[in-house]
């Protein structure tokens, strides 16, 4: 049923729904904090009263005057509340008493056997000078304290009331908050089919963008909003959703044209690219340097300290690699320990100049392996930089003569750079 509802009599329905389970919520929580604080101030109400009953009884608890006690307790009829009250002695027996004439003979009963369940179970705590204990269930609430003179305690006075003054006020606020409340929610029902285009307009516009993503893959895409709310936020979090697609087809982009373990260009981006350089060269009549190296005993760097350090080794030649070419060139690594250099306009001398550089600055970079522990390694080089005349495959023509180049450097004692 709900799915044949449009979205925004839904959203009026969670906005009434919503208003009427606030309203439910707040009104229990009320009612029942107005009852705790009702039931405390009766409590308190008839806690005062014994306090004065309880003064004016020491006398006839210390001369044993239960004539005087009764007298005193007969004042309590002035309150149609008061249903019990009883003086007893220290050895529990009653001095006197007050039954109001609403009181059945059970009842009383059921309050004598209470109120000494209640002396025997307090014995300790009724022996201490201001202490009291209390009752309260749904049709009476009662305070017992002790009653002491000079300092030792020679009774206990008990006194009872019903309960119908907090429910009488219990109620007023019950049907007085049930009034508030019905004209709260019908005021939110009628407000929330005015404000649900607050709610569906962001929707919708949320929904559009996503659909022309859908169609047309742009997800530079973004959605503008000045809202601070919730929308707002979910804006922001489309947005960035949206980045996070393009973060993820840059870094993909990247992982296929990037070596994972020295960051450089790898082999198939350093070919793609060497392919364009020679075409522009070729245009424009400009030349290219191509640098193959390859570093010198990399296995016996391998099988000595192990391949993490190999890795290390690798990740570090990197460095000076990128530290030593120029901000334009192209540093790759085509595979194991064996690396290419690109010079985009690159005459002899300029790629001379660079593979000389690389060299020098590998020869005197120490490579920390281990705390305080370093190494250095070499590296041969071998340099080809030409104009293409010919585009009748001038890129394998180019690698095959560098390459060439880097095994005569290696045959001629290494740490070298051997010209094609």
């Amino acid at each position: 049923m709900l799915e044949k509802i449009s979205i925004r009599h839904k959203l009026a329905i969670l906005l009434g729904l919503s208003a009427a389970l606030a309203l439910l919520i707040s009104s229990a929580a009320t009612i029942y904090s107005t009852y705790l604080s009702e039931s405390r101030a009766s409590l308190r109400v008839l806690h005062q009263l014994t306090d004065v009953i309880s003064e004016n009884m020491r006398a006839a608890l210390a001369f044993n005057d239960g004539d005087s006690a009764r007298k005193i307790l007969s004042s309590l009829q002035a309150d149609p509340h008061i249903l019990y009250a009883v003086v007893s002695d220290d050895r529990g027996q009653p001095l006197g008493e007050y039954r109001s004439a609403q009181l059945p003979a059970a009842q009383e009963d059921w309050f004598r056997r209470h109120l000494q369940n209640n002396i025997n179970g307090n014995k300790e705590l009724l022996r201490r000078e201001d202490s009291s204990t209390q009752h309260m269930d749904s049709h009476s609430m009662g305070v017992l304290r002790p009653i002491f003179f000079e300092g030792k305690p020679i009774g206990t006075l008990a006194i009872i009331s019903d309960t119908e003054q907090l429910w009488a006020r219990i109620q007023e606020f019950v049907l007085m908050q049930m009034g508030v409340s019905l004209l709260a929610l019908l005021t939110l029902m009628l407000l929330s089919f005015k404000l649900q285009s607050l709610f569906t307009r962001p929707i919708m516009g949320l929904i559009d963008a996503m659909q022309q993503v859908a169609r047309t893959k742009d997800y530079r895409t973004t959605l503008e909003s000045r809202r601070q709310d919730e929308f707002g936020n979910l804006y922001a979090g489309f947005n960035a959703m949206l980045a996070d697609i393009r973060e993820r087809d840059e870094r993909l982009s990247r992982l296929a044209t990037t070596d994972s373990l020295t960051g450089l260009a790898n082999h198939h981006l350093a070919m793609e690219t060497m392919q364009n350089m020679i075409i522009r060269a070729q245009r424009k009549g400009e030349p290219l340097g191509v640098i193959m190296l390859d570093i010198d005993f990399f296995k016996a760097v391998n099988d000595r300290y192990g391949h993490p350090v190999g890795d290390r080794v690798l990740q570090e030649i990197a460095q000076v690699l990128q530290a030593c070419a120029r901000e334009y060139d192209l540093v790759a690594r085509l595979g194991g320990e064996e690396f290419l250099v690109l010079c985009d306009g690159g005459t002899r001398e300029i790629t001379v100049a660079v593979a000389e550089r690389i060299r020098s600055g590998i020869e005197q970079h120490a490579i920390e392996y281990q705390p305080g522990q370093f190494l250095q390694v070499t590296v041969s080089l071998g340099v080809h930089a030409s104009v293409p005349l010919s585009a009748e495959q001038p890129l394998a023509t180019m690698i095959k003569a560098a390459d060439a180049a880097l095994y005569r450097a290696k045959a001629g004692g290494r740490n070298c750079h051997v010209l094609a």
